[in-house]
């Protein structure tokens, strides 16, 4: 009988035995090294010495004139997680976020090119609360929203973070300064309690959402993103690219087609009274590609390059900065090993 048709006629009654999770042939391994003799190698669980497993159990050293191999390969499982629990260490993809906001997307790792320290990338309003937060302030995993708390699940804190301009920023006019103080100043003679307060109602366009997190043990990460793995480095988002992304709600979604790289929207809703316009994005026409909570998600070609910071969308599209600039404006490097 060839080595084949013996598989195929003794697999069931093998994997009948207990422990036996698997039967394939292959080569068989002799001291760690492998031989060149084709055997039907038994996958189990776990190596368990001869005389403590029953008779019927024992894997014969040979079937039918062919030799048999065992090894170990663990408790065999689908390969899936889930991204909104604690995970030390972390793979990226999963929940995250400053400690007073709801929850995010852990992106990507990056490499801070001051320090070279390891650190996690994501957006601005996942890390740092929309401008509102402090250097330092902590970043848990996973985010407040999915149970995280301070301290136990502080994985690292805010290093730095690109400020996003939002309409209504105070502004630095000098002639609306002027102004508004000569107004303010009449209205306190006659006793009015109304003030004005100069702000900037077309602000500067935006390039990037993004913030770095410096961890607190770089133990505590996995560089592979979940269902994807690590990725490959960058490129250049273009038309017609077809996109990846994993992230904390809707998890791995794929073949979302780029049909824009020079994107201005606006005004993006940040919360109440709380708006931006950001130039150059990148546009994704999959309706289901993102949700709420994958703001922070790292977009990949299909061979696993990044090209974009997912950070804002609707039912309908998915927004992100160009992956470049937002590296040189957090002067991070993504790390790919």
């Amino acid at each position: 009988m060839k080595i084949e048709e013996v598989k195929r006629v003794y697999e069931k009654e093998l994997l009948r035995k207990a422990n036996v999770v698997g039967v394939m042939t292959g080569y068989k391994i002799k001291e760690e090294e492998k031989t060149d003799e084709l055997s039907i190698v038994c996958m189990v669980e776990k190596k368990i010495p001869k005389e403590e497993l029953k008779k019927r159990d024992l894997v014969p050293s040979r079937i039918r004139e062919v030799t048999t191999d065992v090894i170990q390969v663990g408790k065999i499982r689908a390969l899936q997680i889930d991204k909104k629990a604690r995970h030390r260490p972390c793979p990226m993809g999963t929940s995250g976020g400053h400690y007073m906001i709801t929850a995010g997307t852990n992106g990507e790792l990056l490499r801070d090119k001051k320090t070279g320290k390891i650190c996690i990338g994501t957006n601005n309003h996942v890390g740092a609360n929309s401008n509102d937060a402090e250097i330092g302030d902590p970043y848990l995993q996973p985010g407040p929203h999915d149970g995280g708390k301070v301290p136990d699940d502080v994985i690292g804190r805010l290093l730095r973070f690109v400020p996003i301009k939002f309409v209504g920023d105070p502004s630095e006019c000098s002639a609306a300064k002027v102004c508004s103080w000569l107004f303010n100043a009449l209205a306190s003679m006659f006793r009015r309690r109304t003030r004005l307060k100069p702000v900037v109602e077309y602000p500067e366009k935006n390039l990037v959402d993004a913030a770095l997190i410096e961890l607190i043990d770089e133990e505590d990460v996995s560089a592979e993103i979940v269902d994807i793995g690590m990725p490959k480095g960058v490129r250049q988002a273009q038309i017609d690219m077809l996109v990846q992304k994993s992230g904390r709600t809707t998890c791995h979604t794929k073949d979302g087609p780029i049909t824009g790289i020079d994107a201005t929207v606006g005004p993006i809703s940040y919360g109440p009274g709380k708006f931006a316009y950001f130039k150059d994005q990148i546009i994704i026409s999959k309706p289901g590609f993102s949700a709420g909570g994958d703001s922070g998600s790292l977009v990949l070609d299909m061979e696993g390059h990044g090209v974009g910071k997912l950070f804002a969308g609707s039912d309908k599209v998915t927004i992100a900065n160009h992956i470049q600039t937002y590296l040189d404006l957090l002067d991070a490097e993504l790390v790919t090993e």
